[in-house]
């Protein structure tokens, strides 16, 4: 079970400069005078990237990813030749789970403002299927990885991803890691 290993700082409303020259009053985003709303908002879309990122993609709950994602979701770290859309997103997850099995996802940095979260987490997992082109060595392996939320109506917008591909690529074919 992931385990959060380090609470992040707790999120402070904007400052009234900063909302007006969003347009907004001071204390919210989205126009409203309610800092309490606000301050609930960036907790419960953390609260929605962990159980999406760390909880839903490496189980395969596909049910579930459909209920947290936005059907216009967007997923900026597509596969290349993908449009980056919902189906693309599920079909990612069912590829690396064909790929990976036993993945655990550990957050060690989860921070949140306003409609965005961003997430620090290792992945580790058992190389047991086939992935670009490397053939299954039953490897286990640990990357980090950080992922970037936008979040519309409580729900998982725009995803943007970055990785160590090199250093797993090496890991997987049994090369020495730098």
């Amino acid at each position: 079970m992931p385990v959060l290993t380090r609470s992040p700082r707790a999120v402070r409303a904007p400052s009234a400069a900063r909302a007006a020259r969003n347009g907004s009053p001071a204390g919210s985003r989205d126009g409203s005078s309610n800092g309490t709303a606000v301050a609930a908002a960036p907790a419960a879309n953390k609260a929605t990237a962990i159980r999406v990122h760390a909880h839903a993609v490496p189980a395969r709950q596909d049910a579930v990813l459909r209920e947290l994602l936005a059907p216009e979701f967007r997923n900026h770290d597509a596969l290349h030749g993908c449009e980056g859309g919902l189906q693309a997103f599920l079909a990612e997850v069912r590829w690396f789970d064909d790929a990976f099995s036993d993945q655990q996802v550990r957050v060690l940095h989860a921070v949140a403002e306003g409609d965005l979260v961003a997430l620090h987490v290792e992945l580790t997992a058992r190389h047991t299927g086939f992935f670009c082109g490397i053939a299954p060595s039953g490897r286990r392996f640990t990357v980090r990885e950080m992922h970037m939320v936008r979040f519309a109506a409580g729900r998982e917008a725009e995803h943007w991803a970055v990785r160590d591909e090199a250093a797993l690529h090496r890991t997987l074919r049994g090369l020495a890691t730098a």
